[in-house]
């Protein structure tokens, strides 16, 4: 194939800008087009991307001015149709309407203004939804992503005026946070990225707050907890802190109602709060060792019921142990040193107790009641609260009890952690893992994240006595799925699961090198004498630095997997706030099959109506292996990944074991039993179908397949995938509402 020489430099971009030519974008259009249609494979598009130069190199000879983005893809229609790929150029025509049709879109979402960031409609409108400031009278959106990110940046960098470092010295890491975080390499949590830069001062998010046993204590805690929710703090209480149902109160004589009375108490209290169009979200913990564990176990037994609430049970190493042996022994819980047996509890459908019985029941058969109602539907979770304060940070605070709302993090009372996530998927090249990048963004991150503590101030005193004294940080990973796509390793493998060690062991070394620094900087947290550091003699800043988040919004922005989790499907919808349906199409399996030449917009439309690819004819095994998502692993290897993770994170980890319908009560049995032995510290299964209302959902098998589709366009939504319908010149999608005219 004869080389053209490309004398074009620059290109002028629609915004007027210049920015450097870039062949290989014309090659990957004029790539796609063909495909598209059929008419042409890689190596043709090359040759076309040729003429497309050699073209502009004859327009632009005599010129001064470089060729607009335009007037490249004028000439791109020209060579196609002189080359004789008219179907090819009608796709791109129709390419090219449908992105002028979303540039319009972008704009009006964002109130008139525009962005340069490369941001998918879907992540876009998840920013303007959550994030972008508003007008407070007329809902107004008043800053473009880019002065987000610049509000961020500044506020962040602006806290080391505080340790006495100069202008210059903070301009620099005001222009290293805004890089990292515009370019999607790392992103701090929610509240930090609503809140950063002005009047709320609430930039942290997860907190736990004990219950004291009384009802002055009770009605305290709520208060202080609904003041917390109000600027969008999620919540753990340990439930277990309260009397068993039945007990009599010394002062009063009155008869105790039991921890779920309250629960259900403080979940109505949190139902009228909303946090910017959301309820709280808040974790209920109750140990299996409480004489109320059997009520606590089947209080969500109900779709829909305490709703603002996610729970859990901590299992201790002896509960644990005798589930095991199928140990016949009774089982004996045990509240403020007094030993008990677990309680019957019939409630009415208020939740009044009408009757408590005592009765007598192994450490297997509760554990066949938790086994049960998670399977049911999703609910409890557990958590091995022996092995959570095995790692304890501080023990010279004592025990932990509980965690917050998604349970990632195990804390102390009134503690806090504020969390971010690098997005792993930036930060492969060529096949490779760019380390030393990686490095760099770790080392601003932590510094980020540290500066976060200072810049929060909440409206309960109490909470900001303690968690600036131990300056926590949770800093994660999303994106993974992406990683290993990249590197061409499946997640249910050995070699997968390296890539999780080996990457969290490089993160936390480097988060943990980068707090003795700030150490250095600026001195080590208050607590530092009650921690395990002292006898260690490092100097730290924080008391913990490593978490993995669920990364739900966050990772919608970055247009990446969550958290460790793989994807749920490779196609599928989503649903957020406000009950909108978000839909997703992995990226990288697209550009995989383009790159192989298999892919084709009949192959598209099965991979959106089935999800997964893994019974998909035409596709080879090696893509197949490697593009898995989360019901086509098993859940072993979603266990053995997150143990995989966990050894390298200093806290908890939040994660699904997705389960197929098909699942059965001793499959789950065996995942717990798995996660307690491989040391996670907490476990969460979920039964595809188990619930009416879900999260995550495939595109629904009735939808038809191409051939059955009347007026079909041949093209499908750029936001969705869908097979757009065509009538009088334009194109609608029947699933997402996505339209275009050519007029």
């Amino acid at each position: 194939m004869e080389k053209i020489i490309n004398q074009i430099k620059k290109i002028q971009k629609r915004d007027k800008t210049i920015a450097n030519f870039n062949q290989s974008k014309i090659t990957d259009a004029i790539l796609k087009a063909g495909q598209s249609v059929e008419e042409y494979n890689s190596k043709e598009s090359i040759m076309l991307s040729n003429k497309v130069v050699d073209m502009l190199n004859k327009v632009y000879k005599d010129r001064q001015a470089c060729p607009t983005v335009e007037e490249v893809q004028d000439i791109v229609e020209i060579v196609l149709m002189k080359q004789g790929f008219i179907k090819a150029a009608k796709s791109y025509i129709i390419y090219r309407q449908e992105h002028n049709k979303i540039r319009k879109i972008k704009k009006e979402i964002l109130s008139g203004k525009t962005t340069k960031l490369p941001i998918s409609l879907n992540s876009l409108r998840v920013l303007a939804d959550r994030y972008l400031l508003k007008d407070i009278y007329y809902e107004k959106i008043v800053e473009s992503p880019e002065e987000m990110f610049k509000r961020i940046a500044k506020a962040l960098a602006g806290v080391e005026k505080k340790y006495k470092k100069t202008k210059t010295e903070i301009k620099k890491f005001e222009k290293d946070f805004y890089n990292i975080i515009s370019r999607f390499e790392f992103l701090p949590a929610g509240r930090t990225i609503a809140n950063a830069g002005t009047s709320l001062p609430i930039v942290s998010n997860c907190i736990v707050l004990h219950i004291e046993d009384s009802m002055k204590g009770i009605f305290s805690s709520l208060r202080d907890a609904s003041l917390l929710q109000q600027s969008g703090s999620g919540i753990g209480f340990p439930f277990h802190m309260l009397r068993p149902a039945g007990n009599i109160a010394k002062r009063t004589k009155g008869v105790a109602s039991g921890p779920v009375s309250f629960l259900r108490v403080y979940n109505e209290a949190f139902g009228v709060i909303k946090q910017q169009g959301r309820h709280g979200a808040n974790m209920a913990v109750m140990r299996v060792d409480h004489p109320d564990i059997l009520d606590f176990i089947k209080c969500k037994s109900i779709e829909g019921d305490i709703k603002n609430f996610n729970i859990s049970i901590s299992l201790t190493d002896k509960f644990m142990k005798q589930v095991e042996s199928k140990s016949t022994k009774p089982w004996i819980c045990k509240f403020n040193g007094k030993r008990m047996k677990p309680r019957k509890i019939i409630r009415d459908k208020h939740g009044v107790v009408l009757e408590i019985k005592q009765i007598e029941i192994t450490a297997k058969d509760i554990m066949e009641e938790i086994v049960e109602s998670a399977w049911t539907n999703g609910e409890p979770g557990v958590i091995f609260i022996d092995e959570v304060n095995r790692t304890n940070k501080l023990p010279g605070i004592g025990r932990i009890e509980a965690c917050n709302p998604c349970g990632e993090q195990f804390i102390h009372d009134r503690d806090v952690c504020n969390l971010g996530s690098i997005n792993l998927d930036k930060f492969v090249k060529n096949e490779e893992i760019e380390w030393d990048r990686l490095k760099e963004v770790v080392m601003a991150a932590v510094r980020m994240l540290d500066n976060v503590i200072d810049l929060t101030t909440f409206s309960v005193k109490k909470i900001n006595n303690i968690f600036k004294k131990n300056r926590r940080i949770g800093l994660g990973i999303m994106g993974f799925s992406d990683m290993l796509f990249q590197l061409n390793l499946p997640y249910n493998s050995k070699a997968g699961r390296g890539v999780a060690e080996k990457v969290m062991k490089f993160i936390n070394k480097q988060a943990h090198l980068m707090s003795e620094q700030l150490a250095k900087e600026k001195g080590v947290f208050s607590n530092y004498d009650l921690s395990v550091y002292k006898n260690t003699g490092i100097k730290m800043r924080n008391t913990a630095l490593t978490t993995i988040a669920p990364t739900g919004s966050t990772s919608m922005l970055c247009d990446c997997s969550s958290g460790l989790e793989p994807y749920f499907a490779l196609s599928y919808t989503k649903e957020v706030m406000k009950g909108q349906k978000l839909h997703y199409t992995n990226k990288h399996l697209t550009k995989k099959l383009m790159q192989k030449d298999i892919y084709t917009e009949e192959l598209a439309q099965e991979i959106v109506e089935k999800g997964s690819i893994q019974n998909i004819k035409g596709i080879p095994k090696n893509i197949k292996d490697v593009f898995v998502g989360s019901m086509d692993i098993a859940p072993i290897d979603h266990v053995k990944m997150q143990a995989s993770f966990q050894k390298y994170v200093d806290n908890s980890i939040s994660k699904t074991v997705n389960l197929p319908n098909r699942a059965t009560l001793a499959d789950v049995l065996d995942i717990y039993l798995l996660a307690w032995k491989s040391k996670c510290k907490s476990c969460t299964v979920y039964r595809s179908g188990s619930r009416k209302s879900e999260v995550l959902t495939l595109l629904k098998k009735s939808q038809p397949k191409i051939n059955q589709i009347k007026n079909s366009s041949g093209k499908f939504c750029p936001d969705c995938g869908s097979q757009l319908l065509s009538q009088e010149g334009c194109f609608s999608c029947p699933n997402c509402g996505f339209g275009l005219c050519s007029s």
